[in-house]
């Protein structure tokens, strides 16, 4: 096995990967991920194919679990347009007879399935900026199961092998300043913020940001099991609950200065800090 993925042999023992796509937008996605065949290691589905209905079911069971205590359950047709047609959706599955009981149970498995069943999935969308793309959705089993379903850190695999499946340059989204997500998005390189206080956001105290993605960042990301290899040391940790530190973040921001975040978020107590670099 790849030295790369020494850690992950677990992963790669009970699981493979998959990505649905359709066929029109399967030449222009990299189907050798750092030389992980999809073709020969897992699945390539056409979402478009009626026997193909019982997979797309399981990966909306996903999306509800992973998603649904939020009330943020993605529509079946959000998938179709955000995803699918646009892109498609990359992930790691199981074979069904590997899962424990509860777990079928839970992704409402079918009693006479014998597919395989989804455990992580990543859907990111194009925008008109060459080579860039919009993280829309990164889930796993294990958020709501405490990594009893699939392998740990089976998502630092999906996301390092995602933004080459995507033949990704650069990379946005927003997410909340607590969540753990920014723990692994980090782990591929410093994050440059884009909004600190996000005030056309159904959450406000969400950042936006941006990466530059480089084969580099990406290989020791996955040899440091997605610990952070931001190059640029912290000037700031800034506690991301304190509104005023994160409006007066915004407001610099928009007056051209620039941050980034450049490591783990930090919890001790109930206090979570965030360590960003100020340039001016």
């Amino acid at each position: 096995m790849n030295p790369l993925f020494a850690h992950f042999s677990r992963a790669f023992k009970d699981c493979s990967p998959f990505l649905l796509a359709t066929q029109q937008n399967q030449p222009q996605l990299e189907l050798s991920p750092l030389g992980v065949s999809i073709t020969k290691r897992g699945e390539v589905i056409d979402p478009q194919l009626r026997s193909n209905g019982d997979f797309l079911h399981l990966l909306q069971s996903l999306d509800r679990l992973t998603f649904g205590p939020l009330e943020m359950t993605m529509p079946k047709w959000v998938s179709y347009d955000a995803g699918i047609m646009p892109s498609g959706i990359f992930g790691f599955c199981s074979e069904t007879a590997l899962l424990e009981s509860w777990v079928k149970r839970a992704m409402q498995v079918p009693d006479d399935y014998e597919g395989k069943v989804p455990l992580t999935q990543m859907i990111a969308i194009p925008t008109p900026e060459p080579g860039s793309w919009y993280l829309h959705t990164l889930s796993s089993l294990n958020q709501v199961c405490m990594g009893a379903a699939a392998p740990a850190n089976l998502i630092i695999l999906t996301l390092t092998l995602g933004v080459r499946v995507f033949r990704m340059k650069r990379l946005y989204s927003s997410t909340q300043w607590r969540s753990s997500r920014l723990g692994i998005y980090v782990g591929m390189g410093p994050l440059e913020i884009i909004t600190a206080y996000t005030y056309n956001h159904s959450v406000k105290q969400s950042v936006t940001w941006r990466l530059d993605i480089h084969r580099s960042l990406i290989e020791a990301a996955l040899i440091n099991d997605g610990a952070s290899v931001a190059a640029r040391p912290a000037t700031h940790m800034i506690d991301v609950d304190d509104t005023e530190t994160l409006k007066r973040m915004q407001t610099e921001i928009e007056s051209g200065i620039k941050y980034y975040i450049v490591g783990r978020p930090s919890t001790r107590g109930s206090i979570v800090q965030v360590p960003v670099r100020r340039i001016e």
